[in-house]
């Protein structure tokens, strides 16, 4: 059998080139340039358009273009399959940034074209003269400055084609083995196969008579005779990820979901056996409103069971920073899209592509109806493998969801690559012998069953699956020596199955708490503008539905139901794995600014209102305070509003008791509230004297500040002349909180210089090259009165400024310290560091519904892996009997080792945004020391209160006018 494989491929290559006998290349064209979306194709006015004769070049920067194209089937090709076949220069590797075509014929949508999809099937049998009117609407990807346009008609063989498919399928997979069994019996009927084909005069009768013995041969020498022969079987289904935002905006994404969900259909056309998956409601609702057509055709093939509307949430959005409340709505409203549009509930949450998996998650995956859970994406981990593939995820509260991860790769043939430490899988699969062999050979659950999970197709516009994919499927599925049969099926039929043989297996593996992605950690980081938008919308509208809901009930007013839904979309769709983390280009946050500024305006012109209208009931005949307390626990804390009434000053009192108030510089007042209901609220009566008659204060109650202390009832704070903490003293505890010999408030710079990924990334070495902030403009006292004092450290570094203002209260034990940052670097990384006088092995971080504990060494490569991490609200690192809450309203990167507390303040990568975090940045972090451990001490409370302050509404019963809504913080 020396050289039998070798000669067996000559042939295949040899076949490859009769697949297509004849063309004619179509000589002239007309184009347009424009960014017009066309709904109405087949009215095209077309005679201004330019005529141009094929050799032009065309092409810029995310362009748009319209060609025209007027072919007729010529003499040689009567009775012939015809297909359309499209170039432009730019073949070769796919990249979602490569041109992308939408093709319409005689005025229908009928595919899109890019370098994977160059083939558009016009007829089955041609005849002459038959004239095609062609349409192509084009997208110039990224810096496609100079593109060709070749297009040309080709006569396909079907015969031969398939011939083509039935050699070469087995013949990758022989190339796989070692020359064993299974090898000799693959290449024995292939090489007896070809003996029978007569290549002397291709398209003559003695060559199609021969093709037609050879082809015969190999169907009972192979595919009839391996039919049953393996037990291993991948269920195969068409997929095509789409990132509704990275390197393209949302705009783009339009158009990329409609040439894509076309292409689909149109294979669908080509082979009844296809079935594809997508998920993402937003893709299907931009399909809606761009092509309808498109969509009737979609709905068509769900009710067909060929195309699956599976995935469970709204977008595929990040869940690492997606608070629960907003993880639940995007399964609400993913979920309850695809029931209204097309009868299909879901049960699998399919995340193949996002950045970390929360422990909350298995507990609101079940609680939503979601029964299962797939990515594939955690494959890329920089250290640890994770040991299964297939187990049950055990979340926070104990939930378990099944779990099966993709692993589909590229066979791995000698010891020397089975050992390269190489374990990455993709969920953009390729159905091909290797990645079908691949994908079997890394599957960790053979002993659990016998099938594996493969969605193939290409992403991001790519058009998903190619008709080779589909031809290598149909060779796979009748059985191959040493290959697993490939099975069309949905991935719900797959999860079923898996369920089924899994269940009361005591092997069955159990991964309890966060799965970790080792990979990606900058994205807690980047773009901070978006992570803290993101924070103030969700609670806001948490806010506006709880209001709402009391104003429905106190007077009847009905609940604005639709608005609240316009707004909530906003804020799912922002939650895209792509946007939210900052990982994408900067045309797709200045999209995103004015989405978050559309959503803000509607929630505050609804809040305004539904709180005037309950106020309305509650002052009663008084001009009075009302102070709302969003939270579910009973809370006081300072507010503040505006005392200007003619040169009057205000006095507050609560069932005639005077209140403490402060007056500040712009004319307004602090308030110390007393404590306000859970979920509910609290009414003062204001009145107005001619002279200010402050409230006597509690004897022997310190609040002071100056230059380098700070101090009142439960702190006494020292800085140094870099505005640095050298003590923290809890007054109440008897206890020094910071590290001896350490400072508190440091904040460091670091050279932020990924190897890979610059948005998404901070490697570990990223502590090499360091610079300290110390560059102190002035320290200056702003405040010192009867309930809160502060003091402003103005610092600046290189071409940027960082402001800081720390208050302390009279009443409250929390330490704010709010930043003003006017940033101008790029690709420095910013950390803010307490060093504590605290020892414990694990640390707290708030996450969705809950918290996790993490270690706070590196013992083995798993707690290495860890130097940045994830948290919400708050994190803590305690003893048994005291501790450190670290509170922020919008961040969430964070690391606590070796007794030091840092806190990520801004990235600022230059890829993909070059911009990404220059500009303004406002954010709060509060030092909050206490007795015990974090569940002893009021942690979690205090952290809400800065996240989802009290609100206030004054209304003045004369006018019967609201006149301003105000927060805690600013």
């Amino acid at each position: 059998m020396i050289f039998l494989e070798e000669r067996i491929r000559r042939i295949t290559e040899e076949l490859q080139e009769l697949i297509y006998p004849k063309d004619k290349v179509i000589e002239s064209y007309k184009v347009l340039k424009s960014k017009e979306r066309f709904m109405e194709v087949n009215k095209l006015d077309t005679t201004d358009w330019k005529i141009c004769e094929g050799k032009e070049l065309w092409g810029g920067d995310r362009e748009y273009f319209w060609f025209e194209l007027e072919v007729v089937v010529p003499e040689e090709f009567e009775g012939e399959c015809v297909a359309f076949d499209l170039c432009t220069g730019r073949e070769g590797e796919w990249d979602a940034i490569n041109p992308q075509f939408s093709v319409y014929v005689n005025g229908e949508l009928r595919q899109g074209m890019d370098v994977n999809h160059r083939e558009l099937i016009l007829c089955d049998s041609a005849r002459v003269g038959e004239s095609y009117r062609i349409i192509l609407s084009a997208f110039t990807g990224d810096n496609n400055l100079s593109l060709k346009l070749e297009a040309k008609l080709k006569v396909l063989d079907r015969k031969v084609q398939r011939y083509y498919y039935d050699i070469m399928v087995p013949l990758q997979v022989a190339k796989l083995l070692d020359h064993d069994h299974e090898y000799i019996s693959i290449i024995e009927a292939l090489n007896e196969s070809i003996n029978l084909l007569d290549l002397r005069v291709p398209g003559s009768k003695i060559f199609y008579d021969s093709l037609e013995m050879a082809q015969k041969y190999v169907t009972i020498h192979l595919y009839n005779k391996y039919n049953t022969a393996l037990p291993v079987e991948v269920y195969s289904v068409g997929h095509t990820h789409i990132d509704v935002a990275w390197q393209w905006t949302l705009a783009v994404t339009k158009d990329k979901a409609v040439r894509s969900f076309s292409t689909v259909l149109e294979l669908m056309r080509q082979y009844p056996e296809y079935i594809f998956m997508s998920s993402q409601p937003q893709l299907y609702q931009y399909v809606k409103e761009r092509a309808p057509r498109i969509y009737e055709q979609i709905k068509q093939r769900v009710d067909e069971g060929r195309w699956e509307v599976e995935g469970g949430m709204f977008v595929e959005a990040d869940c690492n920073l997606t608070s629960g409340e907003s993880l639940v709505r995007q399964f609400l409203y993913g979920k309850r899209f695809f029931k209204k549009e097309f009868g299909k509930d879901n049960e699998i949450l399919w995340l193949p592509d996002v950045f970390g998996y929360s422990a909350a998650l298995p507990q609101i995956m079940k609680k939503s109806g979601i029964r299962y859970f797939m990515t594939t994406k955690i494959s890329w981990n920089e250290f640890n493998k994770l040991p299964h593939d297939t187990f049950n995820w055990e979340g926070i509260d104990g939930s378990k969801i099944l779990t099966h991860f993709i692993t589909a790769r590229n066979y791995k043939k000698t010891v020397e690559e089975l050992g390269n430490n190489d374990f990455g899988t993709t969920y953009n699969g390729d159905l091909v012998p290797s990645q079908v062999m691949g994908g079997w050979q890394r599957y960790t659950g053979k002993h659990l069953n016998q099938e594996t999970l493969l969605a193939y197709g290409f992403g991001d516009g790519g058009g998903g699956p190619t008709f080779q994919m589909l031809e290598n499927q149909r060779r796979m599925n009748k059985g191959i020596p040493g290959c697993p049969k490939t099975i069309p099926q949905t991935a719900n039929a797959f999860f079923h199955r898996l369920e089924e043989q899994v269940r009361g297996n005591k092997y069955l593996p159990k991964w309890v708490g966060e799965l970790y992605f080792e990979y990606h950690r900058g994205t807690y980081t980047s773009m901070a503008r978006n992570k803290k938008y993101n924070r103030k919308a969700e609670f806001a509208y948490q806010n506006l539905e709880l209001y709402s809901c009391m104003n429905e009930l106190f007077n009847q007013v009905e609940y604005p139901k639709a608005d609240i839904a316009k707004g909530w979309e906003i804020i799912l769709r922002n939650q895209f794995h792509d946007i939210l983390p900052g990982s994408s280009i900067k045309e797709v946050y200045e999209d995103s600014k004015k989405e978050y500024e559309e959503c803000f305006a509607l929630n505050e012109g609804m809040m305004e209102k539904t709180l005037f209208d309950i106020d309305k009931a509650a002052a009663g005949a008084t001009s009075s305070l009302v102070v709302f307390n969003p939270n579910s626990f009973i809370a006081e804390d300072v507010i503040t509003f505006s005392g200007s009434n003619n040169g009057l000053y205000p006095v507050v009192s609560y069932n005639g008791e005077k209140l403490l108030l402060q007056k500040l510089p712009d004319n307004n007042y602090l308030l110390h509230t007393k404590k306000v209901p859970a979920k509910g609220y609290q009414t003062y009566e204001i009145t107005y004297k001619d002279t200010n008659q402050p409230t006597q204060i509690l004897r022997g109650s310190v609040l002071e500040a100056t230059t380098n202390y700070l101090e009142n009832d439960y702190y006494k704070i020292e800085l140094n002349e870099f505005g640095q903490f050298t003590s923290i003293f809890d007054k109440i505890n008897n206890r020094e909180v910071l590290k001896e010999g350490q400072c508190g408030n440091v904040i460091m710079t670091y050279e932020d210089k990924p190897i890979n990924y610059d948005a998404w990334d901070i490697n570990h070495f990223y502590k090499e090259k360091s610079w300290e902030v110390r560059d102190v403009e002035s320290i200056e006292v702003i405040e010192e009165g009867s309930i809160r004092a502060g003091i402003k450290i103005s610092r600046t570094y290189l071409s940027s400024r960082i402001e800081q203002f720390i208050y302390i209260y009279r009443y409250l034990p929390r330490i704010d310290i709010r930043h003003e940052i006017d940033w101008k670097e790029k690709q420095i990384f910013v950390k803010e560091y307490y060093p504590v006088d605290i020892h414990a092995n694990v640390a707290s971080y708030d996450i969705q519904f809950g918290n996790v504990t993490r270690p706070t060494h590196s013992n083995t490569s798993w707690d290495f892996a860890k130097f940045e991490v994830c948290a919400h609200k708050w994190i803590d690192l305690s003893e048994d009997d005291y501790g450190l809450s670290v509170l922020n309203d919008c961040k969430y990167g964070f690391d606590i080792h070796d007794s030091v507390i840092g806190v990520s303040l801004i990235k600022s990568a230059i890829s993909p945004n070059p911009d990404a975090d220059k500009e303004h940045h406002s954010f709060l972090i509060s030092l909050y020391p206490h007795k015990g451990g974090y569940k002893q001490s009021q942690t979690v409370q205090q952290a809400y209160l800065i996240n989802n302050p009290l609100k206030g509404v004054y209304v003045d019963q004369g006018s019967g006018v609201l006149k301003r809504i105000f927060l805690c913080y600013m």
